[in-house]
C-alpha cells in the first residue's frame, strides 16, 4: 500500500528509488505495461504537488492532478482537477488558492484536536 501511495512518474525506464525516500520512481515503460496488462487507457494519480496544478507525463499516459493550491500554506503552486466528457477525454481546470482568515498553517486540521474549538 506504501508502495502505491508514494511512487511517482520519473523519467528513466524500469523503477529507480524514489526522491521522497519511500516508494519508486517508474518510467514510462512501467506505465505502458500497467495500463496493458490491466485493459486501461490512462494512468491519473495523485498525491504529489504540481506547479500547475496537474501533469501530463509519460506521452500521455500519466496524469497527475493536485487539487490544494497552494499547499500547507507554504508552496506556490495551483490546484487543478480533472473531468471526462462522454468520450473519456479528459479536461483540467486550474484555478489559485483563495484568501483564508490570518491563521497559522494547518491550525484547520488541529481544530478538531482541541484547537480553535477548544474540545
Amino acid at each position: 500500500m506504501c508502495e502505491a501511495l508514494w511512487s511517482d512518474p520519473g523519467p528513466e525506464p524500469g523503477r529507480q528509488p524514489s526522491k521522497r525516500g519511500v516508494g519508486v520512481q517508474f518510467g514510462a515503460d512501467v506505465t505502458r505495461a500497467f495500463l496493458e496488462a490491466n485493459g486501461l487507457s490512462l494512468l491519473v494519480r495523485s498525491h504529489e504537488v504540481k506547479d500547475e496544478g496537474y501533469e501530463i507525463a509519460h506521452d500521455g499516459y500519466a496524469v497527475t492532478v493536485f487539487s490544494a493550491p497552494r499547499y500547507l500554506d507554504q508552496m506556490d503552486n495551483k490546484g487543478a482537477f480533472i473531468k471526462f466528457d462522454d468520450a473519456l477525454t479528459p479536461a483540467f481546470t486550474v484555478f489559485d488558492a483563495s484568501p483564508h482568515p490570518p491563521v497559522r498553517p494547518m491550525a484547520y486540521s488541529s481544530m478538531f484536536m482541541g484547537g480553535l474549538l477548544g474540545m
